[in-house]
């Protein structure tokens, strides 16, 4: 089996954990390739411990890997996306981060880790892209978001509007710092701090969430995931902000944003004994009593 190891960098990660790691998974047998992105902090010293097969960069065609297994916290799944689904290859998340949403498997687990993926043949799960478009084509090079996309106002501290329709049909102007549209998957990101309700994974649904809306009564919306957004965001400055996940550049104001569900998907592998009830429960401090 070959398998793909990618990370942001470990600056919170300690060396010889993933030295660990890489080896044991040698020894089990994987053919491993490394990502560019993850040797980076290593770069001036002395390198990794273990013996990769090879290098992959974004961009690069890596097809032929049957998992990529992305090191970190959910952060590092959603840059993770950017080299797996293009390549439509299922990405398992080891959580060296601290909230651990979609990266479900436990980092100090890794003997159990390499034993499921020996067994092989996992149990594979999708889940829904947004994606975007404005007046010029496409914003980002890689047009996805599994997280959620976002209107903000940049730099200012000056409200902008955002004049939304739903299926081409008038809705609202959004008055306040901004507007989230996250998926069902998103909806425990920043949709959530933003006062969103929380989804199950497999929600058909994508929410409209405003930032810090100027007025009260303008609540999150819940819609179905088949329907098409227009938003055109106004401001006093030419420029606002634009999101897709982590992925950020600024934009002309007063034209039009096209959001609408991806025709592609991210494919994760479904870990043993993750419970996404359970993952709510401890990440949120649910039924714990927190004041003393």
């Amino acid at each position: 089996m070959k398998v793909g190891l990618h990370s942001l960098g470990f600056h919170r990660i300690p060396k010889n954990e993933l030295d660990q790691f890489g080896k044991k998974l040698e020894e089990a047998g994987f053919e491993i390739l490394v990502s560019r992105a993850l040797l980076k902090p290593y770069e001036k010293g002395t390198g990794l411990e273990f013996s990769s097969s090879g290098i992959f960069e974004q961009g690069d065609d890596i097809s032929d890997l049957d998992i990529l297994l992305s090191l970190g916290g959910d952060g590092t799944i959603l840059d993770t996306l950017l080299y797996s689904v293009p390549a439509k290859i299922p990405v398992l998340g080891v959580n060296f981060g601290r909230m651990g949403f979609l990266a479900i498997a436990n980092s100090a687990e890794t003997d159990g880790i390499i034993a499921f993926l020996k067994k092989g043949d996992p149990e594979i799960f999708s889940r829904p892209l947004l994606s975007l478009e404005s007046e010029e084509g496409p914003l980002f090079s890689e047009n996805f978001a599994l997280n959620e996309i976002t209107v903000a106002k940049r730099d200012t501290a000056s409200m902008i509007t955002v004049e939304t329709r739903i299926e081409g049909e008038f809705l609202n102007e959004y008055w306040g710092d901004g507007l989230i549209i996250s998926t069902a998957t998103g909806s425990t990101g920043y949709s959530l701090s933003c006062g969103g309700p929380i989804l199950l994974p497999d929600n058909q649904s994508i929410v409209i969430t405003p930032i810090s809306p100027h007025n009260l009564s303008m609540r999150p919306l819940v819609l179905p995931d088949h329907i098409s957004l227009e938003l055109k965001p106004k401001s006093r400055h030419q420029k606002i902000m634009v999101s897709m996940d982590s992925r950020s550049r600024t934009f002309p104001s007063h034209q039009t944003l096209k959001i609408r569900k991806s025709d592609r998907e991210a494919l994760f592998i479904q870990y043993p004994g993750y419970s996404f009830g359970n993952a709510i429960r401890e990440k949120l401090f649910w039924g714990k009593d927190l004041r003393n």
